[in-house]
This record gives C-alpha cells, structure tokens and sequence, in this order.
C-alpha cells in the first residue's frame, strides 16, 4: 500500500519524545513566534482548540464559513451552540470567498471561520478587514495550513484566534494549539479546558503504535498490523453533532507537546519535503491549472494534495485504494472514500448568492499522496484520473 500520510515517526523518535524535558513552554514559545500572539494553550486537538475559540467569546450566533471542508472542522461551531452559514469558494484556491461573505452578514452574525484548505491559505487580509468593519471575531482555522503565507504572511498571525493541529503537517501523535491575543479569551477557554477529563492511557498507546506501525507500512508485518489496529468496530452515528464532539473532549496528553519539540528541526525539513514532493507530483502528472489548487498570492504547504478528477472522484478514491493507492476524498478516515455534503447539515443556513463553485468542486476533489513519489503511482493514476 502506498500511504496517504506518513508521520515519520522511528523508535529513535519515541525515545526523544519520552526525555524531551520542558516541551509545554517550548512548545508554547515557538508558536507565539509563528502566530505573533502572546497567550497559547496547548489542546488535545484542533477541533478541541476551535470549540474552545467559541466557548470563550461567551455569546452565540452565526458563524460564516466554507462547507468545502471536512466535517470536523464544522461540529466545533454547532457544538458551541452556533449557527453555520455557508459561504462560496474561490474558483482558484477553493478557499472561502470574501467578497460572497460580505454581501451574506446578518444581525446574528458573531464570527468567521476561515479554513485554510490543503495547504492554501485564505485570503486572510481581506477577511480581517470585513470582520473589523463589522465588529465579529475572525477565528482561523490552520488544521491544513501550518508552513503556508498569504502575501508573504505565514498562517495564524491574522485570526483573533488561530487555531492549529499538532498533527498533519506537524507530524506529531497528536494535540493542537488555540493561540490569541486576547487574555479574555484565552483565561475563559483555559477554564474551559480544565473541566475536560483526561486521555486514557490505552488511546495514548494506541496512538503511539500506530503511529510507528503508519511509518514503516513498507513492511508486510507493520501494514497488517496497522490495518489490523485501524478496523476498530463501526459505531452507530449519534445524531446530535454537538454529543459527537463533546465526547472527544479531553485534556492534552503531555506526550503530544514533547513529540513535537523534540523532533522540531526535523518536522520543518518534512514540510519543505512535502511541498517539493507535491510540486514535483504534480508536474509529472502534467495536471492542468483548471485541475489543481492554484493563487499566486499563496505559498502553499501542500497539507494534502487536492486536484480535481474528470469523474466522481468517490469510485475513482475506492479503485485506487483497492489498487494500493491510499487517496482520499475530504475526510481522512480509515475506510471512508466519500463524504457527502455538508448543506443539510443541523443548524445550517446557506448564503444567499448561491454556493456555484462549491458545487462544481466538491464531488471532483481527490486528495492524493505525496510521501510516496514514482512511476507506480503514476501509472495507477493515469489509470483511473488521466484516461
């Protein structure tokens, strides 16, 4: 199998991240110097940090974002006790568009989210500009966009609240950071967090075998093993998004914060790789403009590598897993080719103008891996994408 994601992460890495001493404040330093914010609290996640975003404004309303997103980045919102109102996207990068946000602000409206997609930023400029003009928070969302600049402005330093996963780009076993300004903000949500109980040693070790099985898959044993760990018992939908999120609530493990600091130096040359790896992908496959993400005023940390299929992408994603490519879709979960759309949602509304690039995009996207680069891949891609 050729993996989606591979966290890099040796028994060498192990050993690091268990004597790593000091990690929470290094942890916390290094992101007031990525997002220029002065308070950061360490969250077991990033869905976990954006819920706390919205529990600490300490009001509720609309929350305009992008349904071109996967659905966790969403039950945070609604979770919080807020309406979702959804915006179009750009037709280049696929990122929310401003202009189609300005023209839907209601009464209610208390925020934007903006998502940062696959590595493209937002045009976070802009959206700062609509939300000061009309007194809302401006929470960013940077689950894909760690390593990425918007006009030469890297990613978290625009949001009044910049929210980051440990994971993705960062290579980690987990966690994520809620960074602000605002000491408000950051007391209430720290507050917040202390009610949450605590990860269970047993999660924790699952991650930490997965995590070393995910990175040597190469091997016949490890990918047995690791498919063997992924197939945990399908559970019955709860229906109520806000139950589905507030379960997953929970203090940050120690160990997410220490297997980031401790392989700091090495997760910044992964990012450059990854970028250069997906370009590369991407010039072999000699996929056109129309077909890909694409802003000059972005540089993209190529998060995941989104580019639109000449098919419904959900049969194109399964063939190629069945053929040993691991694509995706939007959502990254184990088994799942397709998610459907985000539009019928609970507490949902949707903008006015229309969602017309949404709709073109969303069944086309197909989420490829960069890890792995050759003539293989190539060729099963030509096979099911190129043809």
């Amino acid at each position: 199998m050729i993996p989606y994601y591979n966290p890099h992460y040796y028994l060498w890495d192990l050993v690091k991240t268990i004597f790593c001493k000091d990690a929470d404040e290094k942890l916390r330093q290094k992101f007031r110097e990525i997002t220029d914010k002065r308070y950061i609290l360490i969250c077991s996640s990033c869905r976990s940090a954006l819920y706390l975003a919205y529990k600490a404004l300490g009001k509720t309303g609309t929350v305009h974002t992008s349904p071109l997103t996967c659905k966790v980045a969403l039950m945070p919102i609604i979770a919080a006790g807020n309406m979702i109102c959804f915006h179009d996207v750009r037709r280049d990068d696929w990122t929310i568009d401003p202009n189609d946000i300005e023209q839907g602000l209601g009464g209610d409206s208390i925020a934007i989210q903006a998502i940062h997609l696959g590595g493209f930023s937002c045009d976070m400029p802009t959206l700062k500009r609509i939300a000061d003009a009309n007194n809302l928070i401006l929470v960013e969302d940077c689950a894909q966009g760690f390593g990425a600049t918007f006009q030469g402005t890297a990613t978290g330093k625009l949001g009044d609240i910049s929210c980051f996963t440990l994971t993705k780009n960062l290579f980690s076993l987990g966690g994520g950071i809620f960074a602000t300004n605002n000491k408000d903000w950051y007391l209430a949500a720290k507050l917040e967090q202390e009610s949450f109980p605590r990860e269970s040693s047993v999660k924790i070790v699952y991650r930490i075998v997965l995590a070393l099985l995910s990175t040597s898959r190469n091997n016949r044993l490890c990918e047995f093993l690791y498919q063997l760990l992924k197939r945990k018992p399908v559970k019955k939908a709860m229906q109520d998004d806000k139950d589905v999120l507030i379960k997953e609530l929970k203090l940050p493990a120690r160990i997410y914060a220490k297997s980031c600091v401790s392989r700091w130096d090495k997760i910044q040359r992964l990012v450059k790789q990854r970028k250069k790896s997906a370009k590369s992908l991407l010039k072999d496959l000699g996929v056109s403009l129309e077909k890909m993400q694409f802003n000059p005023d972005s540089e993209s940390a190529y998060t995941k590598l989104f580019i639109l299929s000449n098919n419904h992408s959900k049969e194109i994603v399964q063939n190629l897993n069945q053929s040993g490519v691991e694509a995706m879709h939007l959502e990254h979960k184990h088994g799942i080719y397709y998610q459907n759309k985000q539009l019928h949602l609970q507490h949902t509304i949707l903008s006015d103008t229309g969602l017309s690039n949404y709709n073109n995009v969303h069944d086309s996207v197909l989420s490829l891996p960069v890890d792995y680069h050759g003539i293989t891949l190539i060729k099963q891609l030509s096979r099911y994408f190129l043809s």
